[in-house]
């Protein structure tokens, strides 16, 4: 429920609208970087990448991430006066524009294994998925940014331990179904973290929790 005084029709078109932009960021993306000639992708593999075996069976935590935003996003929003609710709205916008924009800086091509999991390839030959927009992994920041945002919100321990527990898993499973590199998740973390920073410093003044 949104607070006392607020609307949660506005709450719902806002939050779709970044769902909205988010795709349209997507596509630009992977469709201007899969113009581009193989030799001007970035080559984003670490030692590091080489050790993280591919384990299809980790494709549900990896889908996990399209029911664990919206939903504990929208438990963090609903806790936020109206301003804050706005200033949430604008980090994640603003992390999906410049996560967008830096993927179109150091275009790359995403990792993904020659064998993959059934429904793993099922997604990428959907002709919506295309393995162009890698740095920084924006499954991994939408993600955390939600988990952050709740847990700063959020009574209950356990509540806020499991939205963690979920972004972790997702943030791995990027790695182990091959979808991404190791700098992919971690610039995802970094870039989900300075938005939730920004949100957090001016929280004093835009409403701190309500709905208690």
């Amino acid at each position: 429920m949104a607070p006392a005084g607020t609307s949660a029709g506005p709450r719902v078109l806002a939050v779709a609208g970044v769902a909205l932009l988010h795709l349209v960021a997507y596509l630009v993306v992977t469709r201007v970087n899969a113009a581009r000639p193989e030799h001007a992708l970035w080559d984003l593999a670490t030692a590091l990448d080489g050790s993280i075996p591919h384990l299809p069976l980790t494709w549900p935590f990896y889908w996990l991430v399209y029911p664990f935003v919206p939903a504990v996003g929208m438990l963090a929003m609903r806790r936020m006066s109206d301003p804050l609710f706005r200033r949430c709205v604008l980090a994640f916008s603003g992390m999906l524009l410049l996560g967008a924009l830096v993927q179109l800086l150091l275009p790359a091509r995403a990792p993904w294994p020659d064998s993959p999991a059934p429904m793993q390839h099922l997604y990428h030959s959907s002709g919506l998925v295309l393995p162009y927009a890698n740095l920084p992994s924006m499954h991994v920041a939408f993600a955390v940014l939600a988990a952050a945002m709740y847990g700063s919100v959020g009574d209950s321990r356990l509540g806020v331990l499991a939205a963690a527990t979920g972004a972790l898993a997702i943030t791995v499973a990027t790695l182990t179904l091959k979808e991404h590199y190791v700098l992919d998740a971690v610039a995802g973390v970094a870039l989900a973290l300075a938005a939730w920073w920004w949100w957090w410093s001016g929280a004093g003044t835009a409403g701190w929790r309500i709905g208690r």
